[in-house]
């Protein structure tokens, strides 16, 4: 007689092996994979991982493409609207009925439609509340400068010069977001590269390990800072990248703990 318990032990063993192997596998997987799902997508929706100007762009240009779906939905629907008005007053060209479900589809789209166009107009409102808090401050310095240049003692005299200057300033900055960066902005403080940065998207700034740069804007929550090399060069920089010497007796400095 053959002996087979030699091979069936050898088989048993590969069998086992094979399925611990498997086992290791998928619980690997299992590990990997809410990393792999967390980290898929984080911050791309809303482009936080951008620069704060060039997130600005791309999220002008995401709703300008919504808005584009929403235009070609809106005339699908009316096209279908006076196709069934068709159907209605002539019911041997077709049946009214049969357009119906194709209309709610298309209201269910404009309606998921609308509601990320309005997601990404609050977003472009959030980047644009900063500018217009800075352009207030600006205009209440301007307000101040003109005032205390009309009256010897600082006090407000009225001129007709002054106000329609008010004026013009007022409506600029009202409706005008790009000039506000014009004029450069001052100096908080300094910041030192803790590691170098290429600075290869647009609005940021490149920087060696080491370096030390001029700090004209603060993290706003985004995790970019602001800085300045020389007069005519300035971008953001990773805020883990750098570390922060701010002037306290700055305005709009904060001091970290």
């Amino acid at each position: 007689f053959e002996d087979y318990s030699v091979s069936m032990k050898r088989a048993v063993s590969e069998s086992s092996f094979l399925n611990v192997r498997g086992e290791n596998r998928r619980r690997s997987r299992s590990k990997l994979w809410p990393l792999l799902k967390r980290n898929k997508g984080t911050g791309q929706e809303d482009y936080s991982h951008l620069p704060p100007e060039q997130r600005r762009k791309k999220l002008q240009a995401k709703l300008n493409d919504i808005n584009k779906d929403i235009h070609k939905e809106m005339d699908q629907r009316d096209a279908l609207t006076k196709m069934k008005d068709v159907y209605i007053k002539n019911p041997h060209l077709g049946d009214p009925d049969s357009i119906d479900p194709r209309l709610e589809e298309i209201t269910q789209s404009l309606e998921k439609l609308q509601l990320e166009a309005h997601k990404f107009e609050r977003k472009l409102l959030e980047k644009g509340s900063e500018s217009q808090r800075r352009q207030s401050i600006n205009l209440v310095c301007f307000t101040y400068c003109m005032s205390s240049a009309h009256s010897p003692d600082g006090s407000y005299t009225e001129d007709p010069s002054t106000e329609t200057t008010m004026q013009f300033k007022s409506r600029s900055t009202e409706f005008d977001d790009e000039f506000d960066e014009e004029e450069p902005l001052p100096t908080i403080g300094t910041c030192k590269a803790l590691y170098p940065f290429e600075g290869q998207n647009e609005g940021t700034i490149s920087m060696a390990e080491g370096e030390m740069l001029y700090v004209i804007e603060e993290d706003k929550g985004d995790g970019w800072t602001r800085v300045r090399r020389n007069e005519d060069e300035e971008g953001y920089v990773p805020t883990s990248y750098i570390k922060l010497f701010l002037d306290t007796n700055a305005k709009g400095a904060m001091t970290y703990i």
